[in-house]
């Protein structure tokens, strides 16, 4: 009976009778019950001797099926292949057949496959090439064309929906090129068109630019987003190295390929360190380009690559442009979230703030004129409340702190009768405990934590601070515990923060039945968007009108507006 595929927007069903649907996970297990059959005749071929067996070698691939070996062997396997096939419902049509015929036996091949496609060049296989180094560099050449077109298309996307047509660059477009390197070899020079093309077109409409990327800037862009990139990298760098990789990674296959091995096991532990071994040359070869960079940056560069690289600072950029959860920016949230991250001219904004102070990225992030410092430290502090309460109890925002009633507290604590903190909720820690929280939000290049030399003593800085106001009153009087939840501008968060959210997003876990891995990130980017998007609109948000610098006197004001003389 035929299937009934549903397509979104349609009236009715499409009926579909193809067995299965491309895109389904359980088309493999499909193909490699059915093929198998027929794979085992074609090896038990009583035409080819012993020796002559060995020497032809056949691979498939779902039901994509390939012979090498000597013209006159390949003849009796294909022959086999046309008797035997649709006795197992395999029909091969020598139309989409081809024969890659080594220079000097193109002719034979002509004569003994007389209605198949024969060619001594090479042609494509299952997304690569297989033939002469001429063939290989035109179909390199050719699928080159082919993704300037598609960056030429998601960058007139990107003029418009920039966010979009990142994710859709990042998880989609750019793998297209990534399976090709990992399978065609020696192909640098052809991809630095790509790259051309990437640099002078793709990224100048991710960043609402006219002029082309800096090779300073591309260098950049071109680490990882954990390393403070944007994972925009540079693929004519690494295809060689992918190319080894991918070799290293199916060694074990092309041997059991060549050896025409009846069964496969594949050795799952070696296979294991053979992934991570890759995947910690890739780390190392990252971190080392890292290095090269940074030692050309000026020190207000260095801090903000180091930001940028902050654990959790770039789930923003990681993370699919999902409305329902609060994760879509628009065009301009967008590209000036980059340029807060790389601390780039905004376009459009004023030169003076209206406290009369330059408006630059940093002044906007800690200027107190419109409320959004306030906006800031607010949107988080609600956001921890509202994960907090799906797994905790006595879930409560500001609440009072107990007087002291003449408690001994340690210097430096907050002592006022009306003190409050953020969040307080029940069983984070223990049963019935309960546990209070206050958020503080700093700005990494601000001239009060100019003389803490790096990012981690900033985080302790700001910690210990709300430790001496709060610790001692919550612990003696309170009976409870106090955790300070020190974020940076820039989508960082303190070691005492992390370790709260670890611990709820533990808890959901558990609650939830979900994975635990799934929960913190659900967490944290949750926090980095509310993050985000209100440093984001302190930027550009309204201050107030300007204040003037006199207030004359009505008595002083020339009333005739009629020019004299």
């Amino acid at each position: 009976n035929p299937a009934n595929l549903y397509v979104s927007g349609a009236d009715a069903p499409i009926l579909s009778e193809e067995g299965v649907t491309q895109g389904d996970n359980s088309a493999m297990g499909f193909y490699a019950c059915s093929m198998m059959p027929l794979i085992k005749q074609l090896m038990l071929n009583k035409e080819l001797s012993e020796e002559e067996f060995q020497y032809l070698k056949q691979a498939w691939y779902a039901d994509d099926a390939a012979a090498g070996g000597k013209l006159k062997d390949i003849l009796r396997w294909w022959s086999k292949l046309c008797e035997s096939g649709p006795t197992f419902g395999y029909h091969p049509k020598p139309s989409k057949s081809w024969i890659i015929a080594k220079p000097g036996y193109l002719d034979e091949a002509k004569r003994l496959f007389p209605d198949l496609n024969v060619t001594d060049m090479g042609h494509k296989y299952l997304g690569s090439y297989i033939g002469t180094d001429e063939g290989k560099n035109m179909f390199v050449e050719g699928k080159v064309n082919e993704w300037i077109t598609d960056i030429e298309d998601i960058s007139k996307i990107a003029a418009r929906e920039p966010q979009v047509a990142y994710a859709a660059y990042i998880y989609g477009l750019s793998k297209r090129w990534n399976y090709v390197c990992r399978t065609t070899p020696n192909i640098v020079t052809q991809l630095k068109k790509l790259e051309f093309k990437i640099q002078e077109t793709f990224i100048p409409a991710l960043l609402d630019r006219v002029f082309s990327c800096t090779e300073k800037c591309r260098s950049i862009f071109s680490l990882p987003a954990r390393e403070g990139g944007l994972s925009i990298y540079d693929i004519s760098e690494t295809s060689d190295t992918e190319y080894q990789n991918s070799c290293k990674m199916t060694a074990s296959l092309t041997n059991a390929i060549f050896e025409q091995a009846k069964e496969y096991n594949e050795d799952i532990e070696k296979l294991k360190d053979i992934k991570t071994e890759i995947s910690q040359g890739r780390i190392n070869f990252y971190k080392q380009r890292r290095a090269e960079i940074y030692q050309d940056l000026s020190d207000a560069e260095k801090l903000q690559l180091d930001l940028a690289s902050e654990k959790g600072a770039s789930s923003w950029l990681t993370s699919l442009p999902l409305k329902n959860f609060g994760f879509l920016l628009n065009k301009q949230e967008f590209t000036d979230a980059i340029c807060l991250r790389y601390n780039l001219k905004l376009k459009d904004t004023a030169v003076k703030c209206v406290c009369g102070e330059p408006n630059t990225i940093n002044h906007a992030l800690i200027c107190k004129k419109g409320g959004y410092v306030s906006l800031r430290h607010n949107s988080l502090r609600d956001r921890t409340a509202e994960i907090m309460r799906i797994t905790c109890k006595d879930v409560s925002i500001e609440p009072a702190l107990l007087p002291i009633n003449g408690a001994q507290l340690p210097p430096g604590s907050n002592k006022a009768d009306n003190a409050r903190l953020d969040v307080a909720a029940r069983s984070v820690w223990n049963p019935l405990e309960k546990a209070f929280f206050d958020i503080r939000v700093f700005h990494a290049p601000a001239a009060s934590n100019r003389n803490l030399k790096t990012i981690p003593a900033m985080y302790l800085h700001h910690e210990n601070s709300k430790k001496r106001e709060y610790n001692g009153r919550v612990m003696q009087v309170e009976k409870g515990v106090f955790s300070p939840l020190v974020f940076s501008t820039s989508g960082g968060m303190g070691k005492e923060a992390g370790k709260v959210y670890n611990r709820i997003a533990q808890k959901m876990a558990y609650t939830k039945g979900q994975k635990y891995h799934d929960a913190v990130s659900y967490i944290r980017k949750r926090l980095r968007f509310d993050l985000l998007k209100t440093t984001v609109i302190s930027l550009r948000g309204y201050r107030g009108k300007p204040t003037p610098a006199f207030d004359p006197e009505i008595d002083d004001l020339d009333l005739n507006l009629i020019p004299e003389g």
